[in-house]
């Protein structure tokens, strides 16, 4: 036998999940990829609280009893997306250590972060609309999972602030790391909005405004000579 084929999937458990996963062969890591990949299809057309077991096994070509091998039900499934989004959201970060590293680069990070997260943001929009809703109607595993997502963004964001505020505390800077995230992250779950509606803004026009203020804030102020 291959040994590559013969290596078995590990399948790791996180916090909330409500079933220690077993380690997978190959087949069952295919099988699982396939509940993945249908319901990130199915989510394109249907919304997350329309899916079901049957439609989703359907989808993958699969027995409506096999999505109950790997996941506990349609939400653990919705879950494991959005494990998978905020994964994204940490390689985005982790590939890009000079974000923010300095006063100079800051323009230039800032654009380059804004394009990024709203890529990722669009590309698992369907499933992060539904995580935050859950998150705010107090599902704790859902809430967790957004907050571990956040955390490094926030503090890559923390310590900027405090590079060119080092007059504010460690908790001051926080909180506002908090608060440039946040306007990152509502604005990305609802431009979409902007564009469909012509009335509002254009969605370059936000960009950039996000832009300017992001940088404005993390770049020194500076004084005037009177």
């Amino acid at each position: 036998m291959d040994a590559q084929q013969a290596a078995p999937a590990a399948v790791s458990p996180r916090a909330g999940s409500t079933r220690v996963r077993a380690t997978l062969g190959r087949k069952g890591a295919e099988t699982r990829a396939r509940l993945l990949s249908a319901t990130r299809e199915l989510l394109k057309t249907v919304s997350p609280f329309q899916l079901t077991v049957v439609s989703i096994a359907r989808a993958a070509h699969t027995a409506s009893a096999t999505l109950y091998v790997y996941f506990d039900d349609v939400e653990d499934l919705l879950y494991e997306l959005c494990h998978e989004a905020g994964a994204d959201f940490g390689a985005m970060l982790s590939a890009h250590p000079e974000w923010f590293a300095d006063t100079a680069s800051v323009p230039g990070s800032v654009e380059e972060f804004i394009d990024q997260f709203n890529a990722i943001w669009d590309r698992h929009s369907h499933v992060l609309l539904y995580r935050n809703l859950e998150a705010d109607r107090g599902n704790r595993r859902f809430l967790e999972e957004r907050t571990v997502s956040a955390l490094p963004v926030m503090e890559r964001l923390a310590d900027a602030v405090r590079a060119v505020r080092p007059e504010l505390g460690k908790v001051a800077a926080q909180a506002d790391a908090v608060v440039l995230f946040s306007a990152v992250e509502r604005l990305a779950g609802t431009r979409q909005n902007y564009a469909i509606h012509r009335r509002t803004l254009p969605l370059e026009a936000l960009r950039e405004a996000q832009i300017r203020v992001i940088s404005s804030y993390l770049l020194p102020s500076v004084e005037t000579v009177s």
